[in-house]
């Protein structure tokens, strides 16, 4: 059993794996989407739902990968760790490149904002008032499931009969990240709002040329291969497409033999790097993975993404390719109806995946 959902984190991620390891369910969460996805009030947000699921059955999330600080990765994790809520009991161990562990990795200064704060309390004493500022990085050294080591491409553990490899960041992206550090989603080559879906994806393939994105957050994003059973998951976070190809360049297949376009990796599912914008899947990745399936992550609120030219180098590049979106709403804002339909007599399928993937 290998289950991936990808929960509805408005335009950001939240992802939950589930597999069979040592006799139980084991879990690993991936980012929770903004801090709206993780509400426990009377309307609750899907990380919310989620995490009490798996509180009712008796599980754990046994690690936490929090990919990079932006806001709709990072925000509903924050609010998942606040006093009294599910993530300070469920949780047992973090991934996080924080900004007091890569200035400790760097011996260097670190900007004030690199302290992420999860609430502030007021203790009265008398007539004084003090403002107690609690910050992610204490909460988890508190709790004792931080894993306060650097994670960086090339790193690869074994962990409940799974196989988890990191290929994103590298040390440089993260030392890039030391005085740029800010909560909210900064502005960059990716950040334009307006869509590319007037396009045909024949349009889109004219004059096609390849542009990196060069935003310092999404460098430093953690992006994971995830084998299991026999699978393998790609879930890229907003990672740089450059370092992605450099890091599956550097794996072998099971007989040895380098990853290369004449010797592609099987991959089961890919979760496209930053909601699938054009500057972060490039032709060059495609022709290193053999992969059918495609995930964008978003609801399409934000910066104009997913990318209508990302899914042209796809069906360019993927016979019997299918591209799942876990908002189905925006099929029918990226494609006319008888585009899907020519897509679907090519053998490409344009679906949702708003319910929970059973990888087999």
């Amino acid at each position: 059993m290998l289950e991936l959902r990808v929960l509805k984190a408005k335009n950001g991620d939240c992802i939950l794996l589930s597999w069979n390891g040592d006799g139980s369910v084991r879990n690993i969460l991936i980012d929770g989407g903004k801090s709206s996805v993780y509400k426990s009030g009377p309307l609750k947000g899907e990380l919310y739902k989620a995490l009490k699921l798996i509180e009712d059955s008796g599980q754990r999330i046994d690690k936490l990968i929090l990919t990079h600080v932006d806001d709709d990765h990072i925000g509903g994790i924050l609010s998942g760790f606040k006093s009294g809520e599910l993530l300070n009991k469920l949780c047992d161990k973090v991934w996080f490149n924080s900004g007091r562990l890569i200035k400790e990795a760097f011996e260097d200064s670190s900007l004030p904002e690199n302290e992420l704060k999860l609430e502030r309390i007021n203790v009265k004493s008398g007539k004084t008032s003090i403002q107690q500022g609690v910050s992610l990085e204490d909460r988890i050294s508190e709790l004792g499931i931080w894993d306060s080591k650097l994670i960086e491409s090339g790193y690869s553990y074994d962990f409940y009969g799974a196989k988890i490899t990191v290929l994103s960041p590298q040390k440089e992206n993260l030392a890039k990240l030391l005085h740029k550090w800010k909560k909210e989603a900064p502005k960059s080559i990716t950040a334009g709002k307006a869509t590319d879906y007037q396009w045909s994806l024949e349009d889109l393939a004219i004059n096609d040329n390849f542009v990196s994105d060069k935003s310092v957050h999404n460098g430093s994003s953690i992006a994971i291969l995830f084998e299991y059973d026999s699978k393998r998951i790609l879930l890229l976070g907003d990672s740089h497409d450059g370092v992605i190809c450099d890091g599956l360049l550097n794996l072998k297949d099971e007989l040895g033999n380098s990853i290369s376009p004449d010797n592609k990796l099987k991959i089961d599912y890919t979760k496209l790097s930053h909601h699938g914008s054009e500057y972060n899947t490039s032709m060059s990745f495609l022709n290193l993975i053999d992969c059918k399936n495609f995930i964008i992550s978003t609801d399409g609120s934000a910066h104009g993404l997913p990318n209508k030219r990302t899914i042209s180098r796809i069906t360019r590049n993927v016979s019997d390719a299918n591209i799942l979106f876990n908002y189905p709403t925006l099929i029918g804002r990226i494609f006319t109806k008888g585009e899907v339909e020519e897509l679907e007599t090519l053998g490409i399928s344009i679906t949702s995946c708003d319910e929970m993937i059973d990888v087999r």
